[in-house]
């Protein structure tokens, strides 16, 4: 890598984090049918306050230098932990809680370089409604290691062959978080009659070919994956891996798992190979025509600085699905982060499941062009 791409590299990593400090303190109320859900103000990490210093570009950009020149040694590889019941030796590590019910079962799945670990706050609080299950996809976290290339309709084919060995016969709704979106909108379009609502929280999904500030960023992604794993060959992983917990507010042993996976080149090699797989498969999923819009979607969208041009785009694309959907909600979380609807922000996801959930919403008659919002 030329110094040169490293330093342009510095400038947008301080570029981004910048715009973190135009988040407002205040405490936005979601307001849904009789309940009332307040968050609390967003505490934004000292780290992703320093993105406009001299000092720090210059720094970051040395590590990026030793990152991408490749010096340094390697760090061990960690491999996957056990298999859990009810599931072959090569199908995912499913972590599941509550009793199956009337109501549907829901399914987390996590973003890039996540696991079923990142939902450890949202499944505290959802196994009080309902059965839920998350998940590490093969290759990653506790899953092994998976057969063939991580392509979203692999992905999406693993996940269906695993709810059928976990006796999952009836629809589910499933929720996907950031590169997860993708993963739900494709298993949706494979699937319909598997699903029974969709939620996309902070989502990348087949809209964003049409957002070219967006596509930018999915770009930016595949280099910033790359280094990730090059950077966990070196043993860097554990200086950032802390800040990205904390970010969530995971708690034992959710964080411990999160740990285990961010520090561990077998786990960051994976999701780099994943990521590099996200942008030739978006017109894929679209080709394949899409998620039907009698499927019920809700949508989160995230965002710090809502007047950038870059965060209305990706919010212009996020919005997409739910207001093509017959029945569809679109949740606005203005000060809220990527990772924040994961943990402290979570009402928004838990008010979006509980509507998903209401019955007969996949088979309600209304369904004209505007769509339908609670």
């Amino acid at each position: 890598m030329e110094i040169a791409t490293v330093e342009v590299l510095a400038t947008e990593f301080a570029r981004r984090f910048s715009r973190y400090r135009q988040a407002r303190q205040r405490k936005p109320v979601l307001q849904y049918h009789d309940m009332t859900f307040t968050r609390s103000p967003v505490k934004v990490p000292a780290l992703l306050w320093v993105g406009d210093h001299a000092w720090f570009r210059l720094a970051l950009g040395m590590v990026l230098a030793w990152i991408g020149l490749g010096m340094g040694g390697c760090a061990t590889t960690n491999g996957p932990v056990g298999v859990p019941p009810g599931l072959a030796s090569g199908e995912p590590f499913f972590e599941c809680r509550g009793q199956a019910s009337a109501a549907p079962t829901v399914v987390l799945e996590a973003g890039a370089f996540g696991t079923s670990a990142d939902w450890g706050l949202a499944m505290r609080d959802l196994v009080k409604t309902g059965r839920v299950c998350a998940y590490d996809r093969l290759g990653l976290g506790r899953s092994p290691d998976r057969t063939n290339p991580p392509t979203p309709e692999n992905i999406a084919r693993d996940l269906e062959s695993a709810l059928d060995s976990l006796g999952e016969t009836q629809p589910v709704i499933l929720v996907g978080h950031s590169n997860g979106a993708l993963y739900v909108e494709t298993f949706a379009t494979l699937f319909p009659a598997s699903v029974a609502g969709v939620l996309y929280v902070d989502g990348v999904g087949s809209d964003d070919l049409d957002e070219p500030l967006v596509m930018e960023d999915l770009h930016d992604e595949e280099t910033l994956a790359r280094l990730a794993a090059v950077g966990g060959r070196m043993g860097l992983a554990p200086l950032v891996v802390q800040p990205t917990i904390d970010a969530i507010g995971l708690q034992d042993p959710a964080a411990h798992h999160k740990w285990a996976a961010l520090t561990s080149p077998r786990h960051l090699k994976n999701a780099r190979d994943e990521v590099l797989q996200i942008l030739p498969a978006l017109r894929r999923v679209r080709e394949i025509g899409g998620v039907g819009r009698a499927t019920p979607t809700a949508v989160v969208v995230a965002s710090l600085a809502p007047t950038d041009p870059t965060e209305r785009a990706w919010r212009h694309a996020q919005a997409a699905p739910a207001r093509r959907a017959c029945q569809g909600w679109v949740l606005d979380a203005d000060g809220a982060t990527h990772v924040s609807p994961l943990g402290r922000d979570r009402s928004y996801l838990l008010a979006a499941i509980e509507w998903l959930k209401t019955p007969g919403l996949k088979s309600a008659p209304t369904c004209d062009a505007q769509g339908f919002r609670p």
